[in-house]
């Protein structure tokens, strides 16, 4: 069975910013769909309604993944649950007008769908992206912008494969971008920054600039690694995937050889230590002991 969890949130209630978030889990797949909205200050704001457009938000996100349902919704809201159940009686204009639309969602698409309560303990990653301020949401293959034509760009067959492959998948792995590399040194490598820049365009140049501001040497680098991606033919959102990917190995490579050195560092030092002991003792069976 298919599963989503669903949780809102409003600070502060009433009248304060919302905060939705929502976790799609197919049962024939291994990831999970992580989505999150967030509505600005207004005096109609508030958690009960805030709960119902993340249950919204979530299903229009299930629909779209091509769930098929049977469907389980798990939210720690028994209000909404309950008067989806049909237990309680929705009294709210506001709130009956987007049940309706939620029961129309249900019925257009004929899900067969389950509502259950849980606590808020078992809810935590809903919980978690209705208070997370960064949009984090799924791009879907038909969404992505590319500002060069993998088919066209000088690239050897193999990379052009490997772009292609990226560009279709839904979820891109670990493993996808880790195989991801030119091999050898092609045309772009070699290109500067301001150069990129001319041959990206001020829109792909402005992304590349918001992802990673600054003009420290290694801001820079990872704006001209980003932008040469984009003219490689990978999609806007996967170069900047990219590029985070690689700097998080990087990274990750660096504490591993500290970490190593420093182990070994200590192990040297321990056998030091142990080399300077004294290796004299008193045989008391011999000698036998004193008072």
């Amino acid at each position: 069975m298919d599963t989503m969890t669903f949780d809102g949130s409003c600070n502060p209630n009433p009248g304060g910013c919302m905060g939705m978030g929502w976790v799609v889990t197919l049962h024939d797949s291994s990831f999970s769909i992580l989505g999150n909205d967030r509505h600005e200050k207004s005096d109609y704001n508030n958690a009960l309604f805030a709960e119902y457009l993340a249950l919204k938000k979530g299903m229009l996100e299930y629909v779209r993944a091509d769930g098929q349902g049977p469907l389980k919704v798990l939210g720690d809201s028994q209000t909404v649950i309950y008067q989806l159940r049909g237990i309680y009686a929705v009294v709210d204009d506001n709130i009956r007008i987007i049940h309706e639309e939620i029961k129309d969602i249900i019925k257009k698409h004929e899900l067969d769908i389950y509502f259950h309560w849980i606590p808020r303990a078992q809810n935590h990653k809903a919980d978690r992206l209705s208070k997370t301020r960064h949009k984090i949401s799924l791009v879907y293959p038909n969404d992505r912008t590319c500002i060069a034509d993998v088919g066209s760009v000088r690239i050897s067959k193999n990379l052009r494969t490997k772009i292609a492959e990226l560009n279709s998948s839904r979820t891109p792995t670990s493993l996808m971008f880790r195989k991801l590399h030119p091999g050898s040194k092609d045309a772009l490598s070699e290109t500067r920054l301001h150069e990129l820049e001319e041959m990206a365009g001020v829109h792909a140049t402005s992304i590349a600039l918001r992802e990673f501001p600054g003009t420290t040497r290694k801001s820079k680098h990872c704006q001209a690694q980003a932008l040469r991606w984009m003219l490689r033919g990978l999609a806007v959102d996967l170069a900047i995937e990219k590029v985070r990917f690689d700097l998080l190995r990087k990274n990750n490579k660096k504490k591993n050889k500290a970490r190593k050195k420093d182990k070994n560092t200590e192990q040297r030092q321990h056998k030091q230590a142990g080399n300077g002991r004294s290796k004299y003792y008193l045989n008391t069976k011999r000698y036998g002991c004193c008072y």
